[in-house]
């Protein structure tokens, strides 16, 4: 959605093996409902490491950590970084408590490590906004030394699927150029029995086995 010019659209699904388990993968369609052309499998939130397979070059590579901080998609401002949140990891401090999207939450200030300053100059570090009663993400912000904020990671929405809260849709903001990108899930499918091997390196390319029975659609 960038600030001016026409908006485009995107298809791709995310899965992994549990909520806590630091590892996911991502698949991209060129249309909805069509076949992935690339997938992509994150792991490791503290050492974060990606590996791409495409079918065009029916290939697996490992990618560097700087492939983390890029654009899932060219033209979008979703990374994986986003998705991944490593910087949960970093050093922080917890900074106050107040309210974010009209919610009580408490906001957290986590330090850019080396690596990310290395990429990403100016990069300084990343205020949390945690939600005070479901003890989920509600915004995530980049600032610079100077205070200056770069982007902004906010949820717009959430919703129940079976026993289980999830995100509906959230709002990834460049605040140098104003555009956003805005990632929304139109169907979910819960409470799954997912091997492993599925999200290992080896093997996450293979197709998932999960029927379109098992997806509730929004």
């Amino acid at each position: 959605m960038p600030r001016r010019g026409q908006e485009k659209q995107f298809y791709g699904s995310i899965s992994g093996p549990s909520l806590k388990s630091g590892s996911f993968r991502i698949e991209i369609y060129k249309k909805e409902g069509g076949q992935a052309t690339e997938v992509f499998l994150l792991q490791n939130p503290r050492v974060p490491k990606l590996w791409k397979f495409s079918k065009e070059d029916n290939q697996t590579l490992l990618e560097s950590e700087e492939v983390i901080l890029q654009p899932i998609i060219s033209g979008i401002n979703q990374t994986f970084f986003d998705l991944l949140m490593p910087f949960v990891f970093w050093d922080g401090e917890y900074l106050h408590s107040g309210k974010v999207a009209g919610r009580p939450s408490h906001l957290f200030n986590f330090r850019s490590p080396e690596w990310i300053r290395k990429s990403k100059p100016d990069w300084d570090k990343v205020v949390l906004a945690i939600d005070d009663a479901y003890y989920a993400p509600l915004r995530a912000e980049i600032f610079t030394k100077s205070s200056r904020l770069l982007r902004s990671n906010t949820l717009r929405s959430y919703k129940k699927v079976g026993e289980q809260w999830i995100v509906k849709s959230l709002d990834c903001t460049n605040q140098t150029d104003r555009s956003n990108t805005r990632l929304e899930i139109i169907g979910a499918a819960t409470q799954l029995d997912l091997s492993p091997r599925f999200f290992g390196e080896n093997s996450f390319q293979l197709p998932l086995p999960i029927s379109d029975s098992a997806f509730t659609i929004f």
